[in-house]
């Protein structure tokens, strides 16, 4: 538990949880159509909610933000109230394994980086049945770029994300889980760096003078460096891609 409290320390001073960008929000977003004019979402695993902003400013809807860290909530809400979409998000602490959300519920639910938790396919099954019928839903996976990627990235992600499977593996579970892909496409470079990593870099420098003499803490933010140059060497093996799907019949 120690741990997790450098952990956490250093994410919520992060401007995001993981690899996005606003651009990739919408164009992800962009994919969806027959929209009413004020959709119901729920951004699942919302974290500190760049995307969740983004998603109000777009698409004109009421935002159910979901996360189990309150002071990612607090930071999003902040933000909210700052930019005067505070009426248009709903905070809610709670597990995405504790939804406990009427099916039919929802014009759209997204995830950015956060759905991987449940599993991948998991958590396709547990979200389709809360979307209406023809509902959307969004997100972002880790996957494989090239069917045969080197033992080092197979190595990591066997012990980081077991599940990780290439694109093409992906799409077809999609389908055979009652959807209808509408359009994908890999985040960018900068998604991971300019958005995520460098400043992680930057924070983490920080907090490696703040603690040091403490092996613990330098044992966390070490861990996190080493994640950085993996991605840094084998980036053209693995990424994100945003799926953006229908519930279909």
């Amino acid at each position: 538990m120690e741990k997790m409290k450098y952990f956490c320390e250093l994410f919520e001073a992060l401007p995001r949880c993981g690899p996005g960008e606003n651009e990739a929000t919408r164009r992800a977003f962009s994919a969806l159509d027959s929209l009413p004019e004020q959709p119901f979402i729920l951004d699942i695993g919302c974290g500190p909610g760049v995307q969740t902003i983004a998603l109000a400013k777009v698409s004109n809807g009421q935002i159910v933000a979901l996360d189990n860290h309150q002071p990612f909530l607090d930071k999003l809400m902040k933000k909210a109230r700052e930019g005067g979409l505070a009426d248009r998000i709903i905070p809610k602490n709670i597990s995405m394994l504790d939804m406990d959300f009427d099916e039919h519920t929802f014009d759209i639910i997204w995830s950015e980086g956060a759905l991987y938790l449940m599993g991948f396919q998991k958590g396709l099954r547990r979200c389709r049945p809360l979307l209406k019928d023809h509902g959307y839903l969004a997100v972002t996976e880790v996957v494989y770029l090239v069917p045969d990627p080197p033992a080092p990235v197979i190595a990591y992600w066997q012990k980081e994300y077991p599940d990780i499977k290439d694109v093409r593996t992906r799409i077809r579970l999609i389908y055979d889980e009652g959807y209808r892909l509408l359009s994908h496409f890999t985040l960018s470079e900068s998604a991971w760096l300019d958005s995520f990593y460098l400043p992680m870099e930057k924070e983490l420098s920080r907090l490696e003078e703040k603690y040091e003499g403490n092996k613990t803490a330098l044992g966390v933010f070490e861990n996190l460096l080493s994640e950085i140059a993996f991605y840094k060497e084998y980036s053209d093996y693995f990424g994100y891609e945003f799926f953006v799907m229908q519930k279909a019949e």
